[in-house]
């Protein structure tokens, strides 16, 4: 897991205004930093990503981040009783949202 970088999204305007984003490369993380706007990324250890999952902040649930690219199947596994996979996961889910919004800037 020490691949895996570790970010609490803050952004005042958003319902979900705190959200637990995971990335395995700075490329896809460097896109969700610009294209969310008026965003603020503070990166976590895996240990207060997970603290932060199950407890949440200040009385509020945070989200995972971005999971609509995942599968039924890889929904059913997120846990934050298996942090690691769950981590995993959540990465690869903002790689292919990553991917295809880069495709879709192309057309």
């Amino acid at each position: 897991m020490s691949d895996l970088q570790f970010f609490i999204r803050h952004q005042q305007n958003f319902l979900r205004d705190k959200m637990i984003l995971v990335f395995d490369n700075d490329e896809t993380r460097d896109f969700f930093k610009e294209a969310i706007p008026n965003c603020t990324f503070e990166e976590v250890s895996a240990q207060s990503a997970q603290y932060a999952a199950r407890i949440g902040i200040n009385g509020k649930v945070i989200t995972y981040g971005y999971t609509s690219e995942l599968t039924d199947e890889e929904m059913d596994e997120l846990s934050n009783i298996n942090w690691e996979r769950t981590a995993q996961l959540l990465a690869e889910g903002n790689n292919r949202l990553y991917r295809k919004a880069k495709l879709n800037q192309k057309k």
